[in-house]
C-alpha cells in the first residue's frame, strides 16, 4: 500500500499534509470551524463551535439534542470520529516523520482517558463508535510497515476496541431508525472484528455484521440503485460503507455475494447519471458531509472518485486516486468482483423505483444540459427521517455548471427554524400552496404525513424528452389541490419547458420557487424574465405573465435565498419566488433557455 500511496499527486499530498500539520498543532477545520484551536489536551467533550462542554455522566441520561446540555452535538461527534488520525498516518507514510505517529498515539490515549466506557456523549451513538473503529483500522493499515509500532498501538487500545464493538452490537440501530446509521454501524463492526480478532465474540461479530450488510443492501437500496432515504449525500456515504467492507472481505478471503457487488455497482451508476460533467449533482434530502474516510476533497471530487471505481477496471488509472486506494484497501479493481458500470447514457434516464428522472443533451460536452426531476417518495418509511418536502422539484446544470440547485441541509439540532426551512418546500424548485409544506413534519427527523409523488408519463424522441409527474401532498387541505408538472427538454435549442397544472375548487395562494447557485449573477431582463450568468454560461427564465416575481438573497424575514454546501455553513444565494392566486384548474408555463 505504501508504494501505491507514492503515486498520489503532489498537490493532494500537500493538501492532506497541510491538514495533518493543523492537527499536530491541535487545530481543527470541519463544518464551520476553520483552523480553530482546540487546546492541549483536546477536550473531547466540547463543542468548539459554541464553547459548550457536554456532561461526563452515564450516556443514557444525556439529552444530547438539547443545545444547553451538549451544544451542537454534531460538532462533538465529528471531532470524535477521529478521522483526522488517518491524515496524520498518511503524512507519516509519505514523509517518514515520526512526529505524526507520536501524535496519533498521544491523541488516542487522550481520547481513551477522557471517555470511560458509557460516560459522556461519545457513547450515545453506535454510528460514531463505528466511525472511530474504521479510523483506527486505517491508521493500523497505513502503519503496517512499522510492524512493531503497529502491534504496540493495537495492544494499547485493546480494551477500548472491545468496548466499541460490544457497544455497537448491543445498541445498533433497529426498527424504524435503522437507516444509513445501521449500515455505517455494521461497517465499523465488521472492520473492527477483522482488524482486532482477539476476542471471544470476534467471529460472531464479523459474521453478524457481514450478514447485516448484505441484508441492508437489499432492504435500503432499490432495485435501480437508489438509496431509499432519497438523500444524495447519504447515498455516497453508504456506498463507501458497503464498498470498504466488501473490499476488505475479499482481501481476507471472506467474499461478499456477487449480487451484493452488482447492487453496489447500480448505486454508483445512479450517482454517475445524476451528476454533470464536472461531478456536481443535486443535494436532494439531508446531508451532513459524512464520509467513511475523510479527505480534504470537494463533493465533486469525491463523486468522481466513486464513479471511477464503478466504471474502470484499469488499475493504472486509479493509482493516483487516494480515496479509491483507501476504500479498496490497496487492491486493484481487477482483483475484486466489483462489477463494471456502463456510462453509456440515454437522453432520458429513468429510475422508476427511486423516482428520479434525468433529462439530458450533449452529455460530457461543452454545452451539456442536465435536468434532474424528483418524482419519488419522500424518504425511507416509516419516519422518512432524511427526506425533504421536495416533490416535483428539479435541478438544472448547463455547460458543466449548476444553475438551479437544491440548497442542502445546513443543520439538524442547532435551530428549528433553519432546520424547517432547508427541508421544507420553500427551499426547493417546486410549488408551495397556501404557505404549507407538501408533507407535514412531526419532529427533527420525522414526517407525520408524506406526500406521494409518481411518474405519470414519459416520452423520448429524436428531438424532445419529456417527463410528467404528480403528487398528492395538498390533498389534505380543506379544499384539496393536486399538483402535476411536466419537464420537456428540447434538444436542439437546449430549452426546458415546465408546465404546472394545479387542480382545485376554491381560492389558493401559490408560490413557485427557483433557487440559483450562489455563484450565479441574476438580473431582470423583462417583465417576467430573469437572466442568470455563471462564468461563461447564461440561462434565461421566462415566467407566466400571471405570476408576480420577487428576488430574495440572504433574507431572514422570511428565510429565503440561502445555500448550504457543507453541514453547518450557509451562504446567501438568489431565490426567485413567483406568486399568484388561483381558483379552479390553472396552468402555468415556464421556459428556461440556454443562451
Amino acid at each position: 500500500m505504501n508504494g501505491q500511496l507514492a503515486a498520489t499527486p503532489p498537490q493532494l499530498k500537500k493538501h492532506v499534509t497541510d491538514f495533518a500539520d493543523q492537527w499536530l498543532q491541535h487545530r481543527a477545520s470541519f463544518f464551520a470551524l476553520s483552523n480553530t484551536p482546540l487546546g492541549d489536551p483536546i477536550n473531547w467533550h466540547r463543542d468548539y463551535s459554541s464553547g459548550v462542554t457536554g456532561p461526563q455522566k452515564y450516556s443514557g441520561l444525556i439529552n444530547y439534542r438539547n443545545l444547553g446540555v451538549a451544544g451542537d452535538v454534531k460538532y462533538i461527534w465529528e471531532l470524535n470520529r477521529l478521522q483526522h488520525l488517518v491524515l496524520l498516518a498518511l503524512a507519516m507514510a509519505w514523509s517518514g516523520n515520526h512526529t505524526y505517529e507520536k501524535e496519533i498515539e498521544r491523541q488516542t490515549l487522550s481520547w481513551q482517558s477522557q471517555n470511560p466506557f458509557m460516560i459522556g456523549v461519545n457513547w450515545t451513538s453506535p454510528l460514531e463508535a463505528a466511525m472511530r473503529l474504521i479510523s483506527w483500522a486505517y491508521v493500523l493499515f497505513l502503519r503496517s510497515r512499522s510492524h512493531q509500532r503497529a502491534e504496540i498501538y493495537s495492544s494499547t487500545i485493546r480494551e477500548v476496541i472491545y468496548q466499541h464493538q460490544y457497544f455497537i452490537k448491543k445498541f445498533y440501530s433497529k426498527h424504524s431508525s435503522a437507516n444509513n446509521h445501521l449500515i455505517g454501524e455494521m461497517a465499523g463492526l465488521y472492520v473492527g472484528a477483522v482488524f482486532w480478532p482477539w476476542y471471544r465474540e470476534s467471529a460472531h461479530w464479523r459474521a453478524f455484521a457481514r450478514q447485516k450488510l448484505i441484508d441492508e443492501m437489499f432492504r435500503q437500496v432499490e432495485d435501480d440503485g437508489v438509496g431509499k432515504e432519497r438523500a444524495t449525500e447519504y447515498q455516497a456515504f453508504i456506498i463507501e460503507s458497503f464498498l470498504l467492507t466488501a473490499a476488505l472481505g475479499h482481501l481476507i478471503g471472506d467474499p461478499f455475494p456477487q449480487e451484493y457487488w452488482t447492487r453496489l455497482a447500480l448505486m454508483i451508476r445512479f450517482l454517475a447519471v445524476m451528476r454533470n460533467r464536472t461531478g456536481q449533482l443535486p443535494m436532494f434530502g439531508d446531508g451532513d458531509s459524512a464520509q467513511t474516510v475523510w479527505l480534504p476533497e470537494s463533493t465533486e471530487e469525491r463523486v468522481q472518485s466513486l464513479v471511477r471505481i464503478g466504471q474502470c477496471h484499469d488499475a493504472a488509472a486509479l493509482t493516483s486516486d487516494l480515496r479509491s486506494r483507501l476504500l479498496l484497501w490497496g487492491q486493484s479493481l481487477e482483483e475484486i468482483p466489483s462489477g463494471q458500470i456502463s456510462l453509456s447514457m440515454e437522453p432520458l434516464e429513468v429510475f422508476s423505483e427511486g423516482g428520479y428522472c434525468v433529462l439530458a443533451e450533449d452529455r460530457g460536452g461543452e454545452n451539456e444540459m442536465v435536468a434532474v426531476f424528483d418524482t419519488g417518495p419522500l424518504g425511507f418509511p416509516p419516519l422518512n427521517a432524511h427526506g425533504h418536502a421536495d416533490a416535483l422539484s428539479f435541478w438544472l446544470s448547463y455547460g458543466g455548471q449548476e444553475f438551479l440547485i437544491d440548497p442542502g441541509t445546513y443543520c439538524y439540532h442547532r435551530s428549528a427554524n433553519w432546520r424547517g426551512y432547508f427541508r421544507g418546500t420553500a427551499a426547493h424548485n417546486t410549488i408551495r400552496v397556501d404557505g404549507e409544506d407538501q408533507s407535514v413534519p412531526g419532529g427533527t427527523f420525522l414526517w407525520r404525513e408524506a406526500a406521494r409523488a409518481r411518474i405519470e408519463r414519459l416520452e423520448s424522441t429524436a428531438h424532445v424528452v419529456e417527463v410528467e409527474g404528480s403528487h398528492d401532498g395538498y390533498r389534505r387541505l380543506t379544499d384539496p389541490v393536486i399538483h402535476a408538472r411536466s419537464l420537456r427538454l428540447f434538444k436542439k435549442s437546449r430549452s426546458l419547458l415546465i408546465t404546472d397544472l394545479l387542480e382545485c375548487q376554491k381560492v389558493h395562494q401559490i408560490e413557485m420557487f427557483f433557487h440559483f447557485s450562489e455563484q450565479c449573477q441574476i438580473r431582470q431582463v423583462g417583465a417576467g424574465s430573469f437572466e442568470a450568468a455563471k462564468l461563461h454560461k447564461r440561462i434565461v427564465i421566462r415566467l407566466d405573465s400571471r405570476l408576480k416575481p420577487e428576488l430574495h438573497r440572504g433574507s431572514e424575514q422570511p428565510i429565503l435565498g440561502w445555500v448550504s454546501r457543507t453541514f453547518g455553513i450557509k451562504e446567501p444565494s438568489f431565490t426567485l419566488v413567483a406568486r399568484a392566486v388561483i381558483t379552479g384548474r390553472t396552468q402555468f408555463v415556464t421556459e428556461i433557455s440556454a443562451i
